[in-house]
């Protein structure tokens, strides 16, 4: 019976197959944060902005403002620019 010893063992073959399952179940969630300088539309201070899976999301620490900037890719680089409110 060689051609037994030749064949791997099943559970290394289950294994790498369970650890396949798991990184396809497990979304990689990637938020970046950056600091923007002088990028709030309230007081002109540095915006910190948090980038996810939902989108971008600013904070002010120095006045507290809160807004959904929009970031848009051009050729020059990143732009980011903030939608005015709707009623």
């Amino acid at each position: 019976m060689a051609w037994m010893a030749a064949r791997p063992p099943a559970h290394a073959c289950v294994a790498a197959n369970l650890r396949y399952v798991e990184c396809m179940i497990e979304p990689r969630i990637a938020t970046r944060d950056y600091t923007i300088p002088e990028g709030c539309p309230s007081c002109s201070a540095d915006l910190a902005v948090r980038v996810s899976v939902a989108g971008p999301s600013g904070v002010c620490k120095h006045c507290g403002w809160l807004g959904r900037p929009v970031i848009t890719v051009t050729h020059q680089g990143l732009r980011v620019s903030y939608e005015g409110a709707r009623a």
